[in-house]
Formats: structure tokens, sequence, C-alpha cells
């Protein structure tokens, strides 16, 4: 019984001393990190190379001094972190930034950088594009080389967009909705208005009738009013379908709009797909440097590839059947041009079936 009792007081007093030993330190961490004043910064570009990097260490430190943002030589206590955080994740290319200070004062940032596979310089935009759809502009001094898109071809957002590609597409089409929602609902209380018209010239045309002990002037004299009311109402009636004409009008015009934004969408998703897929192959990643795309009469987007190879453009075509496309021009590379030389023609053309067609 005793040696129960002794073991429970020996437990209690035991993690009395734990935690008062935490406590303890704990206050002695605070009171020193009250006095402790910021070191040094070290900030660390996660996912960088030498070749590939939208911004040093040195241009991001460059921007927060620019932001008035102070950090060596202040109390740690009073280095807002947050807005540290902030203001790295307002460039584009950022994906992710991680902040702390150490024990000794040493402030560390770690800033993690998206991973893109295509640069679009076309159509006013220069932009990069990550796997999961995420664009954001190109910085100033950026040095990532990957697959790039240039051309008259214009994408689906401005050249200020940031964002995911699926956000910008949906965000337009719920306002599309939002359009044809108001559209329904003046529909809608247009077809009340127009029944209630129409109910109200019934009842008129039923007035025209001389009524029992009415006398003939009497009669004579109501009946140019019962005209005139029915005259408003047939007027009225014209007006409402007119209008409701007009929304059927503007309808379709919304439906017309949300299809093409739609093929917009799919163009463009269709168009980095191949891209990033011939960024992928060991041999086109390297052969093909640039891609140039135009949108033809159709609205279809039509692609000019340059090659590192030789002196001439790839005439590739719409993006229908690109596989098949590809496979023919690979091998024409390994049957043809190593044989007539690669700098005899100007134009090689796989836009039709089962045909290269060269021109000098």
């Amino acid at each position: 019984m005793w040696r129960k009792i002794l073991r429970v007081i020996g437990a209690l007093i035991g993690w009395g001393v734990v935690f008062a030993y935490i406590f303890y330190a704990s206050n002695l961490a605070m009171e020193h990190r009250s006095q402790q004043k910021v070191s040094e910064v070290v900030i660390v570009m996660s996912d960088s190379t030498e070749t590939e990097q939208f911004a040093s260490s040195g241009q991001i430190y460059r921007q927060l001094k620019s932001a008035g943002l102070k950090m060596e030589g202040e109390m740690v206590d009073s280095v807002d972190v947050t807005t540290i955080v902030d203001r790295i994740l307002r460039n584009g290319f950022v994906r992710d930034v991680d902040a702390y200070v150490t024990y000794s004062g040493e402030m560390h940032i770690d800033v993690k950088q998206h991973q893109p596979v295509v640069r679009l310089l076309c159509g006013g935009v220069d932009s990069y594009i990550t796997e999961e759809g995420e664009i954001f502009r190109s910085p100033r001094g950026s040095a990532y080389y990957i697959s790039i898109v240039t051309g008259g071809y214009r994408p689906m957002f401005s050249s200020t967009y940031e964002g995911t590609i699926a956000s910008h597409y949906l965000s337009a089409i719920a306002k599309e909705d939002e359009q044809l929602t108001a559209l329904g609902e003046e529909f809608s209380a247009l077809k009340r208005e127009r029944a209630k018209c129409r109910e109200d010239l019934s009842g008129l045309k039923k007035s025209e009738r001389r009524r029992f002990l009415e006398s003939k002037e009497s009669h004579e004299q109501r009946l140019v009013g019962v005209k005139q009311q029915q005259q408003e109402c047939r007027q009225k009636l014209a007006k409402i379908d007119s209008r409701r004409e007009a929304l059927n009008r503007s309808k379709e015009r919304v439906e017309v709009r949300k299809k093409k934004l739609q093929k917009k969408y799919d163009d463009f998703a269709n168009l980095i797909n191949f891209v990033t897929k011939v960024g992928e192959e060991s041999f086109w990643s390297s052969e093909v440097v640039q891609f140039v795309a135009d949108t033809i009469s159709n609205g279809e987007i039509t692609l000019r590839l340059v090659p590192r190879s030789g002196n001439f453009i790839i005439e590739f075509g719409t993006l229908e059947e690109a596989q098949a496309k590809l496979d023919k021009l690979e091998e024409f590379y390994d049957n043809g041009l190593s044989h007539l030389g690669w700098d005899r023609y100007k134009t090689i053309d796989v836009r039709y079936k089962k045909q290269v067609i060269c021109t000098e």
C-alpha cells in the first residue's frame, strides 16, 4: 500500500520537475528571443540551377529591401515574417515560401518555384505554364530554358493574367451563365406580363357588348374607351413580343460565346499538351527549338516548327493526328534528310496524309 503511494508521489514529483524545466526553458528561450537581433538573412532558391531560374536570392533580397521590410539588425520579435512571406508570394513564379528565425538569430527563407513546361511568347503574352495549368508572367531577367511558343496566336487570357487556366475558363463561363440567368428571369417576367395583357385584352373584348339597359349613346361612348384600351394592350403585346425575340437572340449569342470559350480552352489545352509531349521526347526536345503558332480563318491553331538542324521550317499544320505527323517526320529525318542533305530544303511540309512535301 505505502509502496504504491510512494510510487505515485515519486511520479508526481518527477513530472513536476519536467514541467518546471519546460517552463523554465520556455521562459529562457522567450527572454533570449526578446533580446536577440537578426544577424543574417539566408535566402535559398529551391529547384534552381545556373541555367534554370526565375530569380536569384539576391533579387529576392533586393525586393524585400525595396519594399521597406526591415530584417538585419532588427529585434527578432519585431520582424514581420508574415508580410515577408506575402511579399515574396507576389512573384507569380513562387509556389511556396518557408521563413523562420533560428535561435542564433539567422533568418532563413526557403523559396520554392513553380516548374513550368512551356513558355508562351505570342499574342502580346509572355508567360510560363506549369504542368498543373498554372500561368504566371515571365519575370524580368529570368533564365529558364524550356519549349517556347511564338507567333500570332492569341491565348484566351490577357497578358497580365496569373492563375490557373481552368479558373480563368470557369470564371468566363460563370459570367456567361450569369447573363443567361438574368435573361431567363427577364423572359419569365415578360411571359407573366404577356399572359396578364392577353387576359386584359380578353376582358376588353367581352366588354364590347352592349350592357343591359345601356343606351346606344352611352354604349358608343364607352366603346371608344374600350377600343383605345384594346389598342394600348396590343401595342404592349407587340413590345413584349419584340423584347422576347431580342432576349432569344441574346441567349443564342451567349450560347455561341460559351461554345467559343469551350473551343478556345480545348485548343489551348491541346496545344500545351502537344508542346509538353514533344518536350518530353529526347530526340524532339533537343531538335525543336521553337513552336510558331497562328490561328487560321476557321479558328483552328496551326503550327510551324523551327528545328535545330538545317535551315528549313517544318509546316506542321493543325494538331489533328499530331502523333502520326511526328512519326512521319521522324521517318523522313532518318531515311530522307540523312541522304539528301540537311541544307537542301527551305520547308518540309507534313500537313498531308502519307506525304512529306519539300520545297527548295
